[in-house]
């Protein structure tokens, strides 16, 4: 009797946990689920951190991309007006009352000339488009091109610049005309010579378009003895302008 009353013992000893070893388990288990928490709050500001990291590597990346192509064009630009004034003798004629609407790809292209009755016309290399005198003179208050020839005449222009398809664009007008545009977009408006001007233009597709501006003849150019060639575009949330006076890009604040 005594040896099973010592067995039963040992049994329910065995079998039945106290409440201690209860007490013990449980806060076992909840050591283990805060560390869980701990380490997952750990993960999330991990993740959290790189993500705030990529997005500002993506920023300055997707800048500094915006920063070359614009000083990339404006330096084939500069080129391309240069070899004209060399073939010419003179720089490119300017519109004077504004430096949006300019003539330069027309000038930069060459063009030849033709008359049908009393009404003259300006036609591109490659005579997909007409222009007639009056509305050289309407839209860009000049006489006509410098860099034209006669289209009897057998002589091709002095000087002729090829430029691809998303360097010229085509504006929404009666009768359209073409502008060289910059590869970034920009505001609506600019500041020339202390006025505020419209900068914002339509395409023929019925996009914005972002011209490059050209000033060659008001008093208040910078380049006194030759000619200022300039874009201003958004990037990021601040205005920058690309010109030629200016060895680097200026910031020129919030874009408004």
């Amino acid at each position: 009797m005594f040896t099973m009353r010592t067995d039963l013992q040992s049994i329910r000893i065995q079998g039945a946990p106290g409440a201690g070893t209860v007490r013990m388990e449980t806060n076992r288990i909840r050591r283990v689920r805060a560390f869980t928490i701990v380490e997952l709050l750990v993960v999330i500001s991990i993740i959290a951190l790189l993500a705030s990291l990529t997005v500002g590597l993506s920023s300055i990346a997707s800048r500094k991309s915006k920063e070359s192509r614009m000083q990339g064009e404006l330096n084939k630009l500069v080129t391309a007006i240069e070899s004209y004034h060399a073939a010419i003798g003179s720089y490119p004629r300017d519109n004077p009352f504004t430096p949006a609407v300019n003539q330069l790809y027309y000038e930069l292209s060459g063009t030849y000339f033709s008359r049908s009755g009393n009404q003259g016309f300006f036609s591109l290399p490659n005579r997909d488009q007409r222009m007639s005198s009056r509305a050289v003179e309407e839209f860009f208050h000049a006489p006509g091109f410098a860099n034209s020839v006669s289209v009897d005449s057998g002589d091709k222009p002095k000087y002729t610049e090829e430029f691809k398809p998303e360097q010229v664009k085509r504006i929404n007008q009666d009768p359209a005309f073409e502008v060289l545009v910059a590869p970034v977009k920009g505001p609506g408006q600019f500041t020339h010579n202390g006025r505020e001007l419209t900068l914002a233009m339509k395409s023929a597709d019925g996009t914005m378009v972002n011209p490059w501006l050209y000033d060659s003849s008001s008093a208040q150019r910078n380049n006194r003895e030759s000619y200022d060639l300039w874009a201003v575009v958004v990037i990021g949330k601040n205005l920058v302008r690309f010109s030629n006076w200016e060895s680097i890009p200026t910031d020129l604040g919030p874009a408004r």
